[in-house]
């Protein structure tokens, strides 16, 4: 996604208008129609502001793709996806689900997890647009799982 995207998407979810999130940011509404058009970036400090505002990374403002949860694959996109370290810090490789203080939530098997993941398929389905039959799934899970860290032989 490009900056220009990311900016606009992350506004109107948070439902401002662009003078609200220009007056947030200390900023001129041209300024905030300028980066939604693409005709500008904000500076490296504004970003850094955005993305605070928004609890998103500075990364995800410049279009790279978020990290996957080394553990399940979930997309760590903003702050409140990211598992927490011992030190209470944000952990860039697990999600809040799988990860927390320093340790992995659940002591399950990889093949418990896929399990545990089908349980919600239909809701999975229907959020990304798929229709993607048990076994489908499963397959797609039993293949891709052992390429993240927590898994790798």
């Amino acid at each position: 996604m490009e900056t220009k995207n990311a900016i606009l998407e992350l506004r109107k979810h948070a439902g401002l208008s662009q003078d609200a999130f220009a007056e947030r940011l200390l900023v001129t509404r041209q300024a905030v129609s300028k980066w939604e058009s693409g005709d500008t970036v904000p500076s490296t400090d504004t970003l850094r502001r955005i993305a605070e505002l928004f609890h998103v990374s500075v990364d995800y403002l410049l279009g790279r793709p978020a990290a996957l949860c080394q553990s399940c694959g979930m997309s760590l996109v903003m702050d409140s996806d990211k598992g927490t370290r011992k030190d209470g810090s944000r952990s860039e490789e697990y999600c809040a689900f799988c990860f927390q203080h320093g340790a992995f939530t659940q002591d399950l098997t990889m093949e418990e997890l896929i399990e545990h993941n089908l349980q919600d398929l239909s809701e999975w389905n229907q959020a990304v647009g798929l229709q993607l039959t048990e076994q489908e799934a499963r397959a797609q899970l039993m293949e891709f799982l052992p390429t993240l860290k927590r898994w790798k032989a």
